[in-house]
């Protein structure tokens, strides 16, 4: 099966393919056969927020007696939960495509055991052994670093050198490695004294140990920082770094392993599959893909949805940056309004490109300051013994796809002589459904808006990666969120329904 989304580029002929083979993909798009209106709950959204919400949520009422014994009860006692997504697959801000016999991830990507949530997941589903992207045991095994207007090939360890210096003297904010402002990674606000660092916009913070580096250092950290930022320095916010450099453990090597290094075999999209299939396997689940969510009214005691399905709660999964386009109402606060206007400043590009030959397998680039590309990394070989690059960049407005990726592969060819024989990504920036990457802060948002971006609304709950308390951007983040929404739907569920027995 195939969704509708992502762009596939032939450099030989110059031919352009709309969408792609993706095993998330849904058909039929619904199986709504009797058209129900009536359910317990209904959830806007089928990325691993959503996915994971219906799931706990169609499961929840199979509850157990006895510590020992634990004998079921009721296994047929699971809520009854209506599934809303405006595309036509799951997997949100991920979906993975095989082009050829390969596979490429259009979104996120990267797991690791040190991802509580998601590595809880993949246990669940038997998905433990996982794919290295990386591999310097052959090919070129250098860096090519393009600073400056200067282009010169590295070592990978003279690249890991000048890359950690840098991210180390600009993480160390305390004389400990940021250990005493984020003492505990997944309550990034617990220390008051972290708001002074989250009003910082990366450039600041850069000016602030500038005199500590060499011009190359401060160069290539910037170039990795806008792989990860998507955004102008002056526009990020530092306090996401400060938080990523926590959650992989306070050093560098351990931030890009937990989220760089390796990858599920299958792909993510098999990995959403394993949710959604096992939601569908319980029965309470009804799925309509395709279908927009244009309004939510709660009227106190229940909820209706484009005013035709109704429910007793609602968890919307929709990004930060979509949720501006559903008509609340009563409407939503002030200051949940205010960071709903362009909180995720990420609007990156991730781009896959297949060159010719083997050789680059080993090979990695930076690039600063960025016109299109600014880091570049081998990911794999192609069955045809092609080298599988991904690159990130920035997401600039070009007049079509197809310049878009003519526009890539010039800047790529700039760096590196290399012959590209297929372009494979998805616009995330304009997805009218995500409207961006996966989420980043600008300065002064997290302390005034995090709280509230996780508040519910009555009977209404939000549950969606860009505003978890760890790993947010990640789909380890999207699990916290939805498991947490599904949580409490389900307490208050089971608490009504036992109280009015």
């Amino acid at each position: 099966m195939a969704t509708r989304e992502g762009l596939f580029f032939d450099n030989s002929n110059s031919v352009l393919q709309r969408g792609l083979p993706c095993q998330g993909a849904i058909k039929p798009l619904t199986n709504n056969t009797d058209e129900r209106v009536e359910f317990d709950v209904i959830i806007v959204g089928a990325g691993y927020a959503g996915l994971t919400a219906c799931r706990d949520v169609c499961t929840a009422g199979e509850y157990w007696r006895g510590s020992r014994s634990a004998i079921l009860i009721n296994r047929a006692a699971g809520f009854s939960v209506l599934l809303l997504e405006a595309r036509d697959r799951i997997g949100g801000r991920t979906f993975t495509t095989e082009v050829d016999g390969h596979l490429y991830e259009m979104g996120g990507t990267w797991v690791h055991w040190n991802q509580p949530h998601t590595y809880r997941e993949m246990s669940r589903y038997g998905l433990t052994d996982l794919l290295p992207s990386h591999d310097r045991t052959f090919g070129l095994d250098s860096c090519t670093v393009h600073l400056n207007g200067k282009t010169r090939n590295v070592s990978h360890e003279t690249a890991h050198a000048m890359t950690e210096k840098a991210f180390r003297l600009m993480c160390d904010v305390d004389g400990e490695l940021g250990r005493s402002v984020i003492p505990y990674p997944h309550d990034p606000h617990f220390n008051p004294e972290a708001k002074y660092w989250e009003a910082l916009s990366v450039a600041q913070r850069l000016d602030q140990i500038r005199t500590q580096i060499s011009d190359d250092e401060a160069a290539i950290l910037q170039a990795r920082l806008s792989s990860i930022y998507g955004a102008d320095m002056d526009k990020a916010g530092f306090f996401d770094m400060l938080r990523w450099w926590a959650l992989g453990g306070y050093t560098m090597d351990g931030l890009y392993e937990t989220g760089d290094d390796f990858k599920l075999p299958d792909g993510q999209s098999s990995f959403a599959r394993h949710f959604f299939d096992e939601t569908v396997g319980t029965q309470k689940l009804i799925y309509c893909f395709d279908t927009v969510v244009q309004s939510v009214h709660d009227n106190g005691r229940a909820v209706c949805v484009n005013d035709k399905w109704r429910a007793e709660r609602l968890i919307c999964t929709m990004p930060l940056n979509v949720l501006c386009d559903v008509k609340f109402e009563p409407g939503l606060s002030a200051q949940k309004l205010q960071a709903m206007k362009g909180g995720n400043i990420n609007q990156g590009a991730k781009v896959h490109l297949e060159v010719s030959g083997s050789g680059h397998r080993s090979w990695s680039s930076a690039i600063y300051p960025v016109s299109r590309a600014c880091s570049m990394s081998g990911d794999g070989l192609t069955p045809a013994g092609n080298t599988h690059l991904v690159c990130f960049g920035s997401n600039k407005e070009f007049t079509s796809p197809e310049d878009d990726a003519r526009s890539f592969a010039a800047d790529c060819k700039h760096v590196q002589e290399i012959d590209i024989l297929k372009t494979i990504w998805h616009d995330w920036a304009k997805d009218p459904f995500a409207k961006g990457s996966w989420c980043m802060y600008p300065p002064d948002f997290s302390f005034k808006y995090l709280a509230t971006l996780q508040e519910r609304a009555g009977n209404v709950l939000f549950a969606n990666s860009d505003w978890a308390s760890g790993w947010r951007g990640y789909i380890d983040g999207a699990i916290e969120r939805g498991t947490l929404a599904a949580r409490d739907v389900a307490t208050e569920l089971r608490t009504s329904r036992c109280t009015a027995g």
